[in-house]
């Protein structure tokens, strides 16, 4: 091979490694003399939530159902996971025996019921036969007054009156008789008639007679067996009287024992129906059930868990730092997220404040219970971020909080675009939240900032904008 000809190869080689390291340094010096893509915001107006980033813990109300007494487990009607309502049967206990003592106690009861019947009824029966032995009683003794103070001058005047009507009719009668037998001797008449007039004569002598002895009856007052014989009469009223006043309390003892029977007989249908109810276990509240520990066929024993049921509704309870618990006040309204559910949030209100302090890791922290205003479905025991919210400023001139640097000497800067170009601005800031702040100085409405990291941005660097969304 000649020698210019090895010589010219080499040379050939030198010089396109001398091009290829001018291309890269070609690329090189136009790569890092073009514009940076920067992502960008434009500085606008609008309100602006003031808030206490806080942590805190979901809580939920959980509870382990068990039955009160002992038996075998029949039925299990729900699933883990299913939801629930309050009062929904869960699981219930083999019931024969339960439901046969209450079918005894439900006719024992009945018998009581039917047995104070009666004895009301008897109660009432005795107090008529009382209010009737009282009347007779009195009936008796009136009476035995009456005969004890004689006839009347009522009775004695119409005594009298009857037996001088009876004495004239008897005046009259003879009368007639006699005219009669004078007009017969003479003739006039035939005997038929003297007849007649005798018998008229008779009769109204025995009225006369009649009459006369009930007068003297009358004046001479009762005879003393008639006033034994009332006297009698009227002792044995009062006795009936008192007999029926006695079998009254009898009957009213009777009745008054028969409720306090029908009072034991309840108590016992309704002890033998609450023990019927407790073989069965009901949902106390709303939940879904998270746990089933036994099946249908186990022996259950007292208080042993059954099932664990969780309220779908829950609380937050956040740990504020001593230093920030004078911000907190009851009705704050709050914004709750976790990062166990991305895309959740949830507002809620502060319902309570914590009395004392507590020490957890060594920070100084009061506990604060947020109510979410509807169920989150959150698993208990979740981790969550909560703002409370302090207030809200409206229309005030807003900065992403991702633009704003601090600098070392305690003021706050950004970097503003400017013609393609970065250009760092001190500001002055007000109120913030976590995600913007209140420029109080140095920006205005329109103007665009950069975002992004602090250490890639520089002053004068030309770059490219895309907004943010």
């Amino acid at each position: 091979m000649p020698v210019g000809t090895v010589i010219s190869r080499r040379t050939a080689a030198v010089l396109i490694l001398i091009l290829l390291g001018g291309i890269a340094l070609a690329w090189v010096f136009l790569g890092s003399g073009g514009p940076m893509e920067v992502e960008a915001a434009r500085i606008t107006r609008g309100a602006l939530e003031v808030a206490l980033p806080v942590e805190g813990i979901f809580e939920t109300r959980a509870v382990e159902l068990a039955f009160e007494i002992p038996g075998r487990l029949a039925a299990v009607s729900v699933a883990e996971g299913d939801a629930v309502f309050a009062g929904q049967r869960l699981a219930w206990l083999e019931t024969a025996e339960l439901a046969a003592a209450v079918e005894q106690a439900a006719a024992a009861a009945q018998a009581a019921r039917s047995e104070v019947a009666r004895a009301g009824a008897a109660v009432e029966a005795a107090r008529q036969q009382a209010v009737q032995a009282q009347a007779a009683y009195g009936a008796a003794l009136a009476n035995l007054r009456q005969l004890r103070a004689g006839a009347r001058v009522e009775e004695l005047r119409q005594a009298e009156a009857a037996a001088a009507a009876a004495a004239s009719a008897l005046e009259q009668a003879r009368r007639n008789l006699a005219t009669t037998e004078q007009l017969f001797s003479q003739g006039a008449v035939a005997q038929s008639q003297v007849d007649a007039a005798r018998a008229q004569y008779q009769t109204a002598e025995a009225q006369y007679r009649q009459a006369a002895a009930q007068l003297q009856a009358v004046r001479a007052g009762a005879r003393p067996e008639a006033v034994e014989a009332a006297e009698q009469q009227a002792a044995q009223a009062r006795a009936a009287a008192q007999a029926a006043r006695v079998n009254i309390g009898q009957a009213e003892a009777v009745l008054q024992a028969a409720r306090a029977n029908a009072l034991q007989t309840e108590a016992t249908l309704r002890a033998a129906r609450a023990r019927m109810a407790r073989a069965y276990l009901t949902a106390p509240f709303d939940g879904v059930v998270s746990r089933i520990f036994l099946t249908a066929g186990s022996p259950v024993g007292p208080g042993v868990p059954v099932i664990t049921l969780v309220s779908r509704e829950g609380w937050v309870t956040a740990e504020v730092d001593e230093s920030d618990i004078d911000e907190v006040r009851l009705g704050q309204q709050a914004r709750i997220t976790a990062d166990a559910y991305p895309g959740l949030t949830l507002t809620g209100r502060v319902t309570r404040i914590g009395s004392a302090v507590e020490i957890r890791g060594g920070t100084r922290i009061v506990r604060v219970r947020v109510d979410p205003d509807r169920p989150s479905g959150m698993r208990a025991g979740t981790s969550v971020d909560v703002s409370i919210i302090r207030s809200r400023l409206p229309g005030v001139l807003l900065v992403p909080i991702d633009a704003v640097q601090p600098g070392e000497d305690g003021l706050h800067y950004v970097f503003v675009v400017e013609a393609g170009l970065l250009r760092r601005r001190q500001i002055r800031l007000g109120e913030r939240n976590e995600v913007a702040a209140e420029v109080v100085a140095g920006l205005r409405e329109g103007d665009l900032v950069a975002l992004g990291d602090p250490a890639a941005l520089q002053e004068g660097m030309r770059v490219r904008v895309r907004l943010a969304p």
